[in-house]
């Protein structure tokens, strides 16, 4: 694997850990502007699920697989297929199990990954695959701070967060 790969392979491993600590903690069942809580955790697996890799030729697999209907993802009533019904919570291990089915997904994708390939457009899109990683990337990260706030809003605790420990070590004496 080149060298920028890893990398954001890394990160992106960093990312997986710090989610499945989320769920992990999530209180799903709160309701948030309209929505319950595993919405929003869904509607962000869903993102990475469907953007990371190439959005023109996504296929869902998550009803099939996990029995996750894909409009649940919708969390704005605008968006096509939105379900309006906050009494449906996706259950933790099915928000885990999806977790897992992404990120060997991801995984998988960052083994064939070329650093020249970063740099194209998968056939039928209009961004390069380092767009599409880091607009996913900034996606994740935006709602994982919300589900966070939502946790901390009705548990009183913030979840774990993974970071670049030994720069974290260098700078500030302990990980965080």
């Amino acid at each position: 694997m080149e060298e920028i790969v890893r990398q954001i392979k890394n990160q992106q491993e960093i990312n997986f850990i710090n989610v499945c600590d989320q769920i992990e903690m999530a209180d799903l069942e709160t309701v948030f502007d309209g929505e319950n809580h595993s919405r929003y955790v869904f509607h962000y697996l869903h993102s990475l699920d469907r953007f990371f890799i190439n959005p023109c030729d996504y296929i869902y697999e998550g009803e099939k697989l996990f029995g996750i209907p894909e409009g649940l993802s919708a969390i704005d009533p605008s968006r096509e297929g939105y379900i309006n019904d906050p009494s449906i919570v996706i259950s933790k291990k099915q928000l885990l199990d999806y977790l897992d089915y992404v990120h060997k997904k991801i995984d998988a994708y960052f083994e064939t990954l070329t650093a020249a390939q970063l740099l194209e457009t998968p056939e039928g899109c209009e961004y390069s695959r380092l767009e599409l990683i880091l607009a996913q990337i900034r996606h994740l990260m935006w709602h994982v701070g919300l589900s966070s706030g939502i946790t901390f809003s009705t548990k009183h605790e913030w979840n774990n967060f993974t970071g670049l420990t030994k720069l974290n070590l260098k700078l500030f004496g302990k990980e965080h």
